[in-house]
């Protein structure tokens, strides 16, 4: 059993290696400095849609004024779980979706008068850091956010 349990846990290590290669194309990500805000609230000021038509995505507006809507997963969760995290300096690194111009995000950092903060929750019982708000995985307390200087 405790062989078993190693290597599951070893392929989901590895896991990274595999999704970063899409057919013979290299997973690349790039940096994108910007705000991470409700779509709907853009579509709103551009294209005066009303409430039924707006969707509920969210996008981040780079400092450029470019946007990218992001792909809701496990990199992007964090913004729709946590609303505080909208509207502020933020930077993402991802990739684009060929063809599609969508978001992937892969890592997150806050901006804070210019220097990077890691952002994560945490658990000060089980020691465990998650990267989405909620309960620890482990013993069920709330995680506590944090948001710390980056290397």
């Amino acid at each position: 059993m405790k062989r078993l349990a190693l290597f599951v846990a070893m392929l989901f290590a590895l896991t990274p290696l595999y999704i970063g290669y899409a057919g013979d194309k290299a997973f690349k990500t790039d940096t994108y400095a910007g705000k991470v805000v409700p779509l709907a609230e853009l579509l709103k000021k551009e294209a005066k849609l009303d409430d039924d038509a707006a969707p509920h995505w969210l996008a981040l507006v780079t400092d450029s004024d470019k946007i990218y809507p992001l792909v809701k997963d496990a990199g992007a969760r964090i913004f729709f779980k946590d609303a505080k995290l909208l509207n502020r300096p933020m930077r993402l690194t991802g990739r684009l979706i060929p063809n599609a111009n969508l978001l992937q995000v892969v890592s997150v950092q806050s901006l804070l008068n210019g220097k990077l903060h890691d952002i994560y929750y945490w658990c000060d019982i089980c020691t465990i850091r998650a990267y989405e708000p909620g309960a620890c995985g482990c013993c069920g307390a709330p995680l506590e956010f944090r948001e710390v200087p980056g290397k």
